[in-house]
């Protein structure tokens, strides 16, 4: 998890996550949340078929937002998804499926940004695929620094992912739950850990912000729930989960490498 105070713009290769975007019925009450939580500011485009909004902080884009329309089956909640940066994303779409996944949506151009697919892996979760753009990712606060899945079947999931990414499963110890760390290379890609509740797979993503517990504060008070009370990672930093006044579920991080004094609540 590579954090920093301000945001910068970092090359990424292939088997990186990207991109990060929510989809929501409430764009209005969506943005207005997240820019009071985390100073993003908005910037939507409504040149093509759908108007488009882009989240920033400092000037950079940290992340996408999207209206569902009447298109989306009613049972689909609002929903924070992922994408990971592809050199060709009709092969891999095609190899998803020789796996054991789906597509959701099949390879197709994402405006004049590139061209996306989505998938359904075989635990369930949804995960998008990406060709396109400047191939670099913000870094700093105030950006996502994380992706994690939450699947049902860590062997089923372990064995989709790191076919299909080439990614290596490694066990972490920083953990009482077993909790798995893709690589990409020598890089961290990714976690995975197993269920314990009810619900459907899926990837949370996490935002990088100064101090764990003053955000999840504030998240609560402008009328997110805490799924996950501000806790310690062991050697590693603190975290929380919270579903935003939409309902779509994000967890934000504090490394321990920018804890400073007493006020940041890691022990």
């Amino acid at each position: 998890m590579a954090t920093q105070t301000e945001i910068s713009m970092v090359p990424i290769t292939a088997g990186t996550f990207c991109w990060n975007e929510l989809a929501v019925r409430d764009v209005e009450k969506a943005g207005a949340f997240y820019t009071a939580l985390f100073g993003w500011t908005i910037d939507t485009c409504d040149n093509g078929a759908m108007p488009y909004t882009t989240f920033k902080m400092g000037g950079f884009p940290v992340g996408g937002m999207i209206q569902m329309d009447s298109d989306w089956p009613e049972d689909v909640p609002p929903h924070w998804g992922c994408y990971i940066s592809s050199d060709d994303v009709d092969a891999m779409a095609e190899k998803a499926t020789e796996l054991g996944g789906a597509l959701c949506c099949g390879p197709q151009e994402a405006g004049d940004e590139g061209r996306f697919a989505v998938i359904t892996d075989p635990t369930g979760a949804v995960i998008s695929i990406f060709k396109g753009g400047d191939c670099k990712n913000p870094q700093g606060h105030g950006s996502f620094c994380w992706n994690e899945l939450l699947t049902n079947d860590m062997d089923k999931a372990s064995d989709f992912y790191t076919n299909l990414f080439g990614w290596k499963a490694e066990a972490s110890e920083t953990s009482a739950e077993p909790y798995t760390v893709f690589m990409n290379g020598e890089a961290w890609a990714g976690g995975m850990m197993k269920m314990h509740w009810e619900g459907h797979p899926s990837w949370l993503g996490y935002v990088s912000v100064e101090n764990v517990d003053t955000t999840a504060k504030k998240a609560t008070e402008l009328g997110a729930h805490l799924c996950v009370e501000p806790s310690d990672i062991p050697g590693i930093g603190r975290f929380a989960v919270f579903t935003d006044t939409v309902g779509a579920t994000i967890a934000i991080f504090t490394g321990l490498s920018e804890c400073y004094g007493d006020d940041c609540g890691c022990s």
